[in-house]
């Protein structure tokens, strides 16, 4: 049983060129780490090269299911919020890739920030 494909051909992006940050972290061992919009994308860009597209052989970063414009960072507040958007409207792994990411920010974000439930845009 052959079956055709949901996205026989999507967009593909060039991955954006990653830049050396050098945290008070990496020179202080107790400063309070800063958290920024770019070091929420790196991470989760980071993560989504292991996270293909069920049908194509591209990360999710590839196919811009996720952008640095798409993440909400109230950095006094503590508090992160991603959007993500599938490739097709009625996406099956929507769910698994929202679970996926918020697992990732809840295990490489510092304990003091909450993580918002992510949602598809």
């Amino acid at each position: 049983m052959v079956s055709e494909l949901i996205n026989a051909n999507p967009t593909v992006y060039e991955k954006k060129e990653r830049r050396v940050r050098i945290t008070p972290a990496d020179v202080d061992e107790y400063a309070v780490e800063l958290i920024d919009q770019l070091e929420i994308f790196d991470i989760l860009s980071d993560y989504c090269i292991d996270i293909k597209d069920p049908e194509h052989p591209y990360s999710l970063e590839e196919l811009k299911v996720i952008t640095e414009d798409a993440i909400e960072l109230d950095a006094k507040r503590n508090y992160v919020r991603v959007t993500f958007t599938p490739t097709v409207e009625h996406c099956s792994m929507a769910t698994v890739i929202g679970l996926c990411l918020r697992v990732k920010l809840m295990r490489s974000l510092p304990s003091r920030f909450k993580v918002s439930p992510l949602s598809c845009g």
